[in-house]
């Protein structure tokens, strides 16, 4: 455990019961940054009324010394992972180890800042509509994942070309754009839609109804 994580299981036990909210608003504003005040409000009081501040504490601990790790390759259950990419209450990593670690596991990344996610958000759609596949219950299937939305007219054009099977020199010439401004792109595409590949990219396109002339 770091520091900071130290100095949070200290200011729970001291602070979380408290009717002033200034502790649980730290600690709330780490699960939903993109929040507004009457969100933050009602996760603050959610927080109070769920726990009793020395079994906060207790539990951050807990979570701070568990490793599962190595119990991974025991899980035989279809697994997903979704994991929202820029969130700070646990690091991106840690989705990757777990997805990996399990056979077959999918992954998702969510575009987001939030660990709980917000309807208002384009991250919530795409987090239902994966759930939903997931369980054979999507209704959706036969249009474009909402994944997709988040690319720019330009990333749409250079992920077209990837399905294509074209390298970024290729790309970079078909569009009369420098190779460094492809390989910008691919990269944005492959944060965008959660892939790392070239090869995952085109899988992920051709499987969740990706149209090029969109």
């Amino acid at each position: 455990m770091d520091r900071f994580y130290h100095a949070l299981i200290d200011m729970t036990r001291i602070g979380w019961g408290k009717d002033n909210p200034a502790f649980r608003q730290i600690f709330t504003s780490r699960f939903i940054p993109g929040g507004t005040d009457e969100q933050l409000g009602w996760f603050n009081e959610l927080c109070r009324k769920t726990t009793s501040p020395e079994i906060a504490a207790r539990l951050l601990e807990s979570r701070a010394t568990i490793n599962v790790v190595d119990l991974l390759d025991q899980v035989q259950a279809p697994t997903l992972v979704l994991h929202s990419r820029e969130e700070d209450v646990i690091p991106i990593g840690e989705g990757h180890i777990l997805a990996a670690g399990i056979r077959g596991a999918q992954f998702v990344e969510l575009d987001s800042k939030n660990h709980i996610l917000l309807e208002s958000e384009p991250a919530w759609e795409r987090f239902c509509h994966e759930v939903l596949e997931f369980m054979g219950s999507s209704d959706t299937t036969d249009g474009e994942d909402p994944a997709f939305n988040s690319l720019t007219a330009r990333e749409r054009e250079v992920l077209a070309l990837i399905t294509e099977g074209l390298g970024n020199a290729e790309i970079a010439a078909r569009l009369s754009i420098s190779e460094k401004t492809v390989r910008n792109h691919v990269s944005n595409v492959f944060d965008k839609l959660g892939v790392w590949s070239r090869a995952q990219a085109m899988v992920f396109a051709h499987d969740h109804g990706f149209r090029p002339g969109s």
